[in-house]
């Protein structure tokens, strides 16, 4: 079965943060000002609600593998998010006064918009929505 709408855009959410990060780490620099942190989080967090609202119906565990790529992508992302941002929390925040501090908070930040796309990426493979058959 194809990916149903609202697991396209947690993909597309998954993907717009894993460009963020990896530019982080290659430039050594944020990507974006440090506004757009708080905006990805928040696009994250109605991400899930407005699935949660747009699904509904039984579970489907098979569609974690259906395809297969997607269950991995959503395991990675979201274990890795979860990482990112609990790295700085647990080794100290970050000196934003230099560029590689920036960086290191925004990937912190983007970290947790990652778990978040990734968990409503499984949410959304697990829970069909109602208009699309099985």
């Amino acid at each position: 079965m194809r990916p149903s709408r609202p697991e396209w855009a947690s993909l597309l959410v998954v993907l717009v943060d894993a460009i963020v990060i990896a530019y982080g780490f290659v430039a050594g620099s944020p990507m974006l000002p440090r506004a757009a942190n708080v905006v990805l989080v928040v696009v994250s967090g109605a991400l899930m609600l407005v699935v949660r609202f747009m699904v509904g119906g039984g579970s489907s565990f098979r569609g974690l593998v259906r395809p297969p790529w997607m269950g991995a992508v959503a395991l990675v992302a979201f274990f890795g998010g979860a990482l990112l941002f609990a790295i700085p929390l647990l080794t100290g925040i970050p000196d934003t006064s230099d560029a590689a501090g920036l960086a290191a908070n925004q990937r912190g930040w983007v970290g947790l918009a990652l778990a978040f796309a990734g968990g409503t990426l499984a949410y959304a493979a697990i829970r069909r929505p109602d208009e699309e058959p099985d």
